[in-house]
């Protein structure tokens, strides 16, 4: 009987010792580096974060068609045009893949996409602090540094370009006036600024005005035109600001503010 005790002990200490390594390796398993998706379906405009977890290795990104997206030294996705594409992140011991589907958005999809990225900015760059002519200039200042003129400007070439629209001004960074107009409008009524769109809808030149204290003031981001600085802060009119790329503002248009 004491053989049988001393063999069940055996028998169950080896059992024990088995769930413990079973235990021991599955966190390491767990852990085994990967790629956090191996699939994307993005648009025109879009952005996507991608990150390589379970492993301490640096990690090399690079885009196998940089024209329709291209990656930066931490897995940021940019796109670029409609196509498609392989994203590779390579360690000094293995490569992972993302493959990488872009289309056009239809005009839904835009007006969701300028409404998010309007959400993002507004964010991003209001403080609680801000009175009104303090957020109208702050937006005014994003997107005269952060978008560009859109040149072709048709029914036809909107069709392409949608330079007559928030989304571009906003996810393209390049539009016509009417374009800014929107996207400015869009954020202002974010930032719950009085807002109005003048000559919208027509084939001349479009601009925005705000309400301040009783006044419309013109607010023209395609002209480089603020009118008015009064009631904002000379900390902020003298901050030194920078566009999404880090890089210091150098806004296409030199604008002007009439006190």
């Amino acid at each position: 009987m004491r053989v049988v005790h001393g063999r069940k002990r055996v028998a169950l200490s080896a059992f024990f010792a088995l769930i413990c390594i079973a235990f021991a390796v599955a966190p390491l398993e767990a852990l085994a580096a990967r790629i956090s998706k191996k699939k994307l379906i993005l648009y025109v405009g879009d952005t996507s974060k991608l990150r390589i977890t379970g492993t301490s290795e640096k990690v090399r990104w690079k885009s196998s068609k940089k024209k329709i997206v291209t990656v930066d030294s931490k897995g940021t996705v940019t796109v670029k045009k409609a196509g498609k594409a392989v994203i590779m992140a390579k360690t000094d011991e293995k490569a992972y893949y993302c493959s990488v589907a872009v289309k056009r958005p239809d005009s839904a999809k835009r007006l969701q996409m300028a409404n998010r990225e309007a959400k993002r900015i507004v964010r991003k760059v209001i403080d609680k602090d801000m009175n009104t002519a303090e957020r109208a200039y702050v937006l005014f200042r994003w997107l005269s540094s952060n978008c560009s003129w859109q040149t072709h400007q048709s029914t036809a070439a909107y069709k392409k370009n949608y330079g007559n629209e928030a989304y571009a001004a906003l996810l393209l960074k390049k539009a016509a006036c009417s374009g800014y107009a929107k996207a400015y409008m869009m954020m202002c009524k974010l930032a719950k600024i009085p807002v109005r769109h003048i000559n919208a809808n027509q084939w001349i030149h479009q601009w925005n005005e705000v309400r301040i204290n009783g006044r419309w003031l013109k607010v023209d981001v395609f002209g480089g035109t603020f009118e008015s600085s009064v009631g904002v802060r000379k900390s902020l009119l003298n901050r030194k600001t920078y566009n999404e790329e880090g890089k210091t503002e150098i806004p296409i248009l030199s604008f002007k503010i009439k006190n």
